[in-house]
């Protein structure tokens, strides 16, 4: 019953942007859910002090403290305007990779799914000392009106890391699944992204307000939300998306609850 009762408020909403956040894992559920960028703002940055104090000297007045001239990111207009938008996905696990003579090494603490590897071919000759992979998120997405959202790795959050989270922009009423790509060096050693650390600011492109709705349901039922494009036919995700433009212009597509008549 829980399940239709999301259904039926998810069909009936303001004109705000809602963004319905489906996970099956309780444990991410409680510990890592879909927050506001604005809850996920650095520690390091809010330790700052708008402005760093130092010292100069001049032969005729000598040392003077300059409080205003050496600002520092506490006080940048563009990370505090970033704050203020989006959502960000943090890490649903500890996740590990061991490098040893150019084979990678996974190990997530809650056994979740293998990440995907990228055939360097997809790339052609670029990033050519890096992995490129995707990790597979418990994380599924809904949004029905069709906004897209800005895809950016949570830069700020990422500073002790040497992973780069690749941007992109997403339609979440064509493709659901949370899953972050990423590339990290080609070089031996072994990392750790601890659980809770953010992975990936989502910034919609558009002024209107964004409302952000978490819900824990079973695999059965995440398994019917998630629509991905990994392998949704022989002709790719660009007819998969194509026919779901077409059923959505003749009434007949079921996730915007209209009938089959």
């Amino acid at each position: 019953m829980r399940f239709f009762y999301i259904m039926f408020h998810f069909f009936h909403r303001t004109p705000d942007i809602n963004l319905d956040c489906f996970t099956f894992s309780n444990e991410t559920y409680m510990t890592t859910p879909i927050v506001r960028a604005s809850k996920a703002i650095p520690d390091w940055w809010q330790k700052l002090k708008p402005y760093t104090p130092t010292f100069y000297n001049t032969p005729e007045n000598g040392y003077h403290l300059r409080k205003q001239d050496d600002m520092t990111a506490r006080d940048c207009y563009a990370i505090i305007e970033l704050y203020k938008k989006g959502i960000i996905v943090e890490n649903w696990c500890d996740i590990s990779f061991k490098l040893e003579n150019g084979v990678y090494h996974y190990w997530a603490s809650d056994n979740t799914a293998p990440p995907h590897d990228h055939d360097r071919k997809q790339l052609g000759g670029s990033f050519p000392n890096h992995y490129h992979i995707k990790l597979i998120s418990p994380w599924a997405f809904r949004e029905k009106t069709g906004v897209k959202f800005l895809w950016l790795g949570a830069e700020w959050s990422l500073d002790k890391l040497e992973i780069k989270v690749l941007p992109g922009v997403i339609n979440f009423d064509i493709i659901s699944p949370v899953n972050v790509n990423f590339m990290f060096p080609m070089r031996d050693g072994t990392f750790t992204i601890p659980v809770g650390n953010p992975l990936v600011h989502l910034v919609p492109l558009s002024e209107k307000n964004l409302k952000v709705h978490n819900h824990l349901v079973s695999k059965p039922e995440f398994d019917k939300i998630v629509l991905t494009s990994d392998k949704p036919s022989f002709y790719g995700w660009r007819k998969v998306i194509q026919l779901r433009k077409r059923n959505k212009e003749r009434g007949t597509c079921p996730f915007h609850g209209d009938n089959n008549g």
